[in-house]
């Protein structure tokens, strides 16, 4: 007699290591401290918030405003604090929260300064107050013996994936116009130059130009679905591999505003 499949409910509700979910907890709060030291840093924090006058405000959000005085420096040291708090797993569920509401803040301050990746930064700090994230490497399991486990239900990990997934496939939709397939403006930001002394002169060549211009597309629409249906760990590595390129280039080619030393292009890229 066969057995009966499982229910998708079953399959979410199934017990996993849990170890995936602790390791992109200290990793999202170490990346996050690592951020806002950059506001610190560079300046960002009165260049964008304190000496401009102006601010384009989302709509229905008009009333959101920087804090007065030094007010958004403490709001970013704060920030910073919650951020190590994540990373250690120290009051997580609740750091996380107070994350997501600050960083949600800073977000609605400014349109100009919109960027997909700090719109994903408020939904994963969303997601970290509700998944059991600090079970496993965490002061809260080394405090509270209770919550300690080496497992957690599937469902936590196929909802941070899902969350990660989307923006990568939804680049890709998003680079299907004529402009893009057309080489701009990413021929643009190849010509800038690059970080990589001896490599940086590639990047002017046509054929790599045609490279990058059909590779990401092909590469954003793809990735995602390449880890559903060859989920097997000889292709886990190669697509890492190529995540941790893809994200190199993008730091190296000033492609991210976020990580952009100047910071002054982000009304202008995606």
């Amino acid at each position: 007699m066969a057995m009966a499949r499982p229910s998708l409910i079953d399959l979410a509700l199934q017990p996993i290591d849990a170890a995936s979910i602790a390791v992109f907890r200290v990793a999202f709060g170490a990346l996050m401290f690592v951020e806002v030291l950059r506001y610190f840093t560079h300046g960002w924090i009165a260049r964008y918030y304190i000496t401009s006058s102006f601010h384009f405000t989302y709509f229905l959000f008009g009333w959101v405003h920087p804090w007065a005085g030094s007010g958004m420096y403490w709001h970013f040291a704060a920030l910073g604090v919650l951020s190590l708090m994540i990373a250690t797993g120290l009051y997580c569920r609740a750091a996380a929260a107070l994350f997501c509401a600050g960083f949600s803040y800073v977000f609605l301050l400014e349109q100009a300064r919109y960027l997909n990746h700090f719109y994903l930064i408020c939904l994963l700090s969303f997601l970290l107050a509700w998944v059991p994230a600090h079970r496993l490497w965490s002061l809260d399991s080394r405090r509270h013996a209770a919550i300690r486990s080496g497992v957690a239900p599937a469902w936590t990990l196929w909802l941070l994936r899902i969350q990660i997934g989307i923006p990568y496939f939804y680049a890709g939709v998003a680079k299907l116009n004529a402009d893009w397939l057309a080489g701009n403006p990413l021929r643009q930001w190849l010509a800038e130059g690059t970080r990589f002394s001896t490599a940086g002169p590639l990047f002017k060549s046509e054929a790599i130009v045609l490279l990058f211009i059909y590779g990401s597309v092909a590469f954003d629409l793809l990735i995602v679905p390449a880890a559903v249906v060859a989920p097997h760990k000889a292709v886990r590595v190669w697509r890492r591999g190529l995540v941790s390129c893809d994200q190199c280039l993008a730091v190296q080619h000033r492609h991210l505003p976020a990580l952009d030393d100047r910071g002054d292009d982000a009304v202008l890229r995606p």
